[in-house]
């Protein structure tokens, strides 16, 4: 057993250790900024902070909130759990999932508590095998999905345009954006930096 894991309440993130440039994002976005004080700066504390993920899948409700990165390297036991929650669902295969797709859901969480909203991620698709994927209405062929690169997610009060323009501002990778009917979700990745609206 890990014993340096720390306890995931310390992962809190304060909102001068965060991002630089808030008030841009949420201009773009309609949401009200924070007082002057209180804007997000750049600091390299965020990233040297333990990297903790929230996450929900929507499929199966199962919910983890892991620690999957500390002290500089990748804390192997909240790693594995992370995987196996952004697992295929229809399969059951669990893979090792890219860890900097894992930094984009975590840049993504930690903008949100910076400005105190703390909810999970609601995972509807992460890995998905080549038969999963072959299956999945609107998926590309050589989806990165396919190479543990991809998730599609969503955050229970956040406009799914909102949480767009956090991938897009983030710069980690692909963003495409698919408002669809009821809630709609944002698919990122660690691929190539690109967007588009499904």
């Amino acid at each position: 057993m890990d014993t340096t894991t720390p306890p995931i309440g310390a992962t809190s993130v304060s909102r001068r250790d965060f991002l630089l440039a808030g008030t841009a994002l949420a201009a773009l976005a309609g949401v009200p900024t924070p007082g002057r004080a209180q804007q997000p700066v750049v600091s390299s504390g965020f990233w040297n902070l333990p990297r903790t993920l929230w996450l929900r899948r929507a499929a199966t409700g199962e919910e983890l909130r892991e620690v999957y990165f500390y002290d500089g390297r990748i804390h192997v036991q909240g790693y594995d759990r992370v995987c196996r929650l952004l697992r295929d669902t229809r399969t059951g295969q669990a893979v090792r999932m890219d860890p900097v797709l894992l930094d984009i859901l975590r840049g993504v969480q930690g903008w949100f508590e910076a400005y105190g909203f703390r909810r999970p991620i609601m995972v509807n698709s992460g890995y998905r095998s080549p038969h999963t994927n072959s299956t999945t209405e609107g998926a590309a062929l050589d989806s990165l999905h396919m190479r543990a690169k991809a998730a599609d997610i969503w955050i229970q009060g956040v406009p799914s345009d909102y949480l767009a323009r956090l991938g897009i501002y983030l710069s980690g990778g692909g963003v495409g954006f698919y408002p669809g009917a009821g809630k709609g979700f944002v698919h990122v990745d660690s691929g190539r930096l690109r967007i588009w609206r499904g």
